[in-house]
């Protein structure tokens, strides 16, 4: 018997791409959010609807869009898009997803390596609630320069460190 993960593990699964699909169609990040936490609701609620042989990131990006028309008409505002747009946004978001993944999953493997001063201070600056470089040389007691002088190197490893990640992935 073949498992099946349950739907909130696909859906998480994608998140990310979910994420920023709904983030280019709706400029406003609070109400990308907002849509977001409907399309998770209406996911659940319509576990059964999905096929398991199906794609899951094209039925929920159907779901994402619908959600995003619906809240263009309880806004009385008119789709911006039209639906031959919105397909060519879900096939180039596709398209891009696979190297997309392995940039993520590269980043969270360098971010893994930085020092543990570093990365306390990267976690600070991209938090959910980020905190500015003057807010995070309080919180560490440092100076506001030190603080931009170790962002700098913590993201300069990072990109070296995903760039190198990656040309190693396409080597092999």
């Amino acid at each position: 018997m073949k498992f099946e993960p349950p739907i909130e593990a696909l859906f998480l699964k994608h998140a990310v791409s979910l994420r920023g699909y709904l983030l280019g169609l709706l400029a406003d990040r609070s109400a990308a959010d907002d849509v977001f936490q409907e399309v998770f609701l209406t996911v659940v609620r319509r576990a059964e609807d999905f096929r398991r042989d199906g794609d899951f990131l094209a039925w929920a990006r159907g779901i994402a869009r619908n959600k995003v028309r619906e809240l263009y008409r309880r806004q009385k505002r008119s789709f911006p898009f039209d639906e031959q747009l919105l397909e060519v946004l879900a096939d180039a978001a596709e398209e891009h997803e696979p190297r997309l993944d392995r940039q993520r999953e590269s980043l969270a493997r360098c971010l893994d390596r930085l020092s543990p001063r570093a990365r306390q201070i990267v976690d600070l600056r991209y938090a959910e609630r980020p905190l500015s470089p003057p807010e995070i040389a309080e919180r560490l007691a440092w100076t506001t320069g030190a603080v931009h002088v170790a962002l700098s190197k913590a993201r300069a490893f990072l990109r070296d460190c995903t760039q190198h990640m990656l040309a190693q992935g396409a080597s092999s």
